[in-house]
Formats: C-alpha cells, structure tokens, sequence
C-alpha cells in the first residue's frame, strides 16, 4: 500500500503503533453533538423538499393561470 507522501506500508508495519483515542466522555460527548447535528441536517433536508414541493405546486398553478384560455370579454356599449 502506498500512502499520500508515497511510502510503502503495510497493515504489519503499523502492529505496536499506539494511537490515542479521547477519553471515553470525551467519545460519548462527540457522538451525542454528532447525533445532534445529524438531526439538524435531517430537519434542513425536510425541510428543503418542502419547499422544493411548495415551489412545484406554486409554478403548476402559474403556468395553469397564464395558459388557461381566456375569458370572452363583453362590452356593454349601451351606456
């Protein structure tokens, strides 16, 4: 395997490197804000799709309102 400053390595090279990791409330406190962020992109996507159906729905009834025939007009000379 070659790695982005192009040295050869391999999954036997890297036994006995010790990586840290973050203590355990450190871990669980990133996971809960990652949660919390998902869920905002979640409401952020729903809430999109809402307004690209809003948008949908106002341009069908646009296009039905300026394509529609028009209506006779009468005058009414009498007066």
């Amino acid at each position: 395997m070659r790695s982005s400053a192009g040295i050869k390595s391999s999954a036997a090279s890297l036994v006995g490197v010790a990586l840290g990791f973050p203590p355990l409330a450190e871990q669980h406190r990133i996971v809960a804000k990652v949660d919390a962020l998902m869920a905002l992109c979640d409401q952020l996507e729903a809430s999109l799709n809402a307004a690209a159906a809003t948008r949908s729905r106002l341009l069908e009834a646009l296009l039905a309102e300026a394509l529609a025939p028009a209506e006779p007009v009468v005058l009414d000379m009498a007066g």
